[in-house]
């Protein structure tokens, strides 16, 4: 097997002189985004945006996702006033200006969590960090394709571990050796749980580890191992056909834990990171009790056809493609149209071989993951439970959809 480059080597190298990025004023080289002409107008289209005084939430190339945007970022913590004076106050998604403009949110937060911490105020300090991690998140989003986005990630990750460390039950910061370099996940175990069954959650495409909550798991009395998929945050695997290897070293450290029932193992997958559930599902049957695919590709997502249909997307706000090429790691759209299908599940051969049970749902309306692909997988190999949401799109869109996959998580793994 020829060497793949590493995640974190490569994030290293674009992060050169970019600790400053994310508040200087230097222009950097756009050629590493997804558009072929460097423009970030939406599917292509030249944004006339700064001539006709348009912003994110008026301009016709933008306003369908940046008001599902901004809706978002309110729910994850967001000031809803600070938040949609930066949607107005934008007329691209030019990746400088959109990390300075929530590095300005973060920054004073940041302040005022070292400040509580300085008093001993647990309570403010973590919930001052944790804004400030939200925010740090934002400005990275939705992909680390720039030299800007890295380095507002880096301080969305220090400041989610100084909230981190007040948190209860505790957060462990666990570090896998893997291949010459490591694997970094977060482990929280229940309150007074004795050796819990435990839950691997991973993915998606543009939500990493630190703005994934796991209190969930947590309440449904499971300890959560949160780490980032192939392709994305702190892996130091792209997403590619034989990434699983990278959950098969996390299932062999979690049952040397003491700690963990790894006997009673789960995973869950959100989103593009559903996709590496069912896999492991097939991979580790032997191993893993319960698998949640919620919301993944498995076959149709990875065709050309829907890479067509993801063209003419507006709700992604940025062109979802450009966010698979990065996870991907490819050059661009164009070889995204033979890389992609590589990763089809059918195509490998693994939808009729055995399987760990497995949960699938989504919504019938998902824009961005075909619900083909949850078909699919119900339609070959042994019997799977699923759940499907009409009227609903991505993952399901509703509060229902969380609270299924914990009851029916509990129900594998308990006893």
């Amino acid at each position: 097997m020829s060497e793949k480059p590493d995640r974190r080597d490569f994030c290293r190298q674009s992060m050169m002189g970019a600790s400053w990025a994310i508040v200087g004023s230097h222009s950097f080289s756009l050629s590493i985004l997804g558009d072929a002409d460097g423009s970030f107008a939406r599917r292509g289209e030249k944004d006339s945006s700064q001539a006709t005084g348009l912003h994110l939430l008026t301009n016709p190339n933008y306003e369908v996702g940046a008001k599902l945007r901004l809706a978002q970022f309110i729910r994850k913590g967001a000031d809803p006033n600070e938040a949609e004076t930066i949607f107005r106050r934008l007329n691209d998604l030019e990746p400088q200006r959109w990390v300075e403009e929530w590095t300005r949110l973060a920054t004073p937060c940041e302040t005022q969590g070292a400040e509580f911490a300085a008093k001993g105020d647990r309570e403010r300090a973590k919930a001052a960090y944790e804004k400030a991690s939200v925010y740090y998140g934002i400005a990275k989003f939705p992909v680390l394709n720039h030299p800007a986005k890295e380095a507002a990630y880096k301080k969305c990750v220090e400041t989610y571990l100084k909230a981190a460390a007040y948190f209860d039950p505790p957060l462990e910061r666990v570090t896998i050796p893997f291949e010459g370099h490591e694997i970094i996940g977060y482990l929280r175990l229940p309150k007074g749980a004795k050796r819990p069954a435990v839950v691997i959650a991973t993915g998606g495409i543009d939500v990493y580890k630190e703005e994934r909550d796991t209190t969930d798991l947590l309440d449904a009395g499971l300890a959560a191992f949160s780490t980032d998929m192939p392709g994305n945050g702190q892996c130091p695997l792209w997403y590619t056909p034989d990434a699983e290897r990278f959950y098969s070293a996390v299932i062999d450290y979690l049952e040397k834990r003491d700690d963990l029932d790894a006997q009673r193992l789960g995973i869950i997958g959100r989103s593009y990171g559903g996709y590496w559930a069912a896999k492991m599902a097939y991979v580790e049957n032997k191993r893993i009790r319960a698998a949640v695919a919620w919301g993944g590709p498995v076959h149709f997502t990875f065709q050309e056809t829907w890479q067509q249909h993801l063209q003419e997307d507006k709700t992604y706000l940025w062109p979802f493609l450009d966010s698979m090429v990065y996870a991907h790691h490819v050059q661009d759209r164009e070889a995204l149209k033979t890389n992609a299908p590589t990763l089809s599940l059918k195509t490998q051969g693994w939808l009729n071989k055995p399987s760990a049970p497995m949960l699938v749902i989504n919504g019938a309306k998902d824009p961005w993951i075909t619900i083909q692909d949850l078909y699919v997988l119900l339609e070959s190999g042994e019997p799977k439970a699923a759940r499907v949401f009409l009227e609903d799109g991505h993952m399901g869109g509703t509060p229902e959809a969380g609270k299924l996959a914990m009851q029916w998580l509990k129900s594998q793994l308990h006893g």
